[in-house]
């Protein structure tokens, strides 16, 4: 397949555009929620899975997270982000970018998919250290997405050969 996306028909950009702010308008509702649940913060984050039942000064009362709800959120969310993710990658495989930005931008949302969700589990574990690496990888898998998004509706939308002398 030697194509890319600027070259698919008009109809066919514009149904991957809307596909693409649906998807934003879904992906940010979710991380609306994961402001709500952490604040963004470390502490957020920690409280959120392991509780706080032993701090007396809290406004709301948080209990550790049982293994079972741990592992439905772990799968949850790493089978539908994994997918999105991949439906994402191949739509930036057919880009206009050149192959190192797509490569990185294909395989690390997914790396970090894995390091966010799985050092919930190592905190859930005991592992405390964890929180600072969950912040890290969940913050470069939302800027990722953030700059796949982005890159992709300028491809779609704005690509240079739009706009040259017919």
């Amino acid at each position: 397949m030697n194509f890319q996306l600027h070259t698919l028909s008009k109809s066919l950009r514009h149904t991957l555009t809307v596909f693409l702010l649906a998807l934003s308008f879904g992906y940010f509702s979710g991380l609306d929620l994961l402001k709500h649940t952490t604040d963004f913060k470390v502490a957020g984050v920690e409280q959120n899975v392991l509780g706080n039942e032993i701090d007396e000064q809290a406004e709301e009362l948080h209990f550790k997270m049982s293994e079972r709800a741990l592992q439905g959120l772990i799968h949850s969310h790493v089978i539908s982000l994994g997918m999105l993710f991949l439906m994402l990658s191949i739509i930036m495989y057919f880009s206009s970018y050149t192959e190192g930005v797509k490569c990185f931008l294909m395989i690390e949302p997914m790396v970090s998919l894995v390091v966010t969700f799985g050092g919930l589990w190592l905190l859930w574990l005991g592992f405390s250290w964890m929180k600072y690496i969950i912040m890290c990888s969940g913050i470069l898998m939302h800027l990722s997405l953030i700059a796949i998004i982005l890159l992709l509706l300028k491809d779609l939308l704005l690509h240079k050969s739009y706009f040259a002398k017919k």
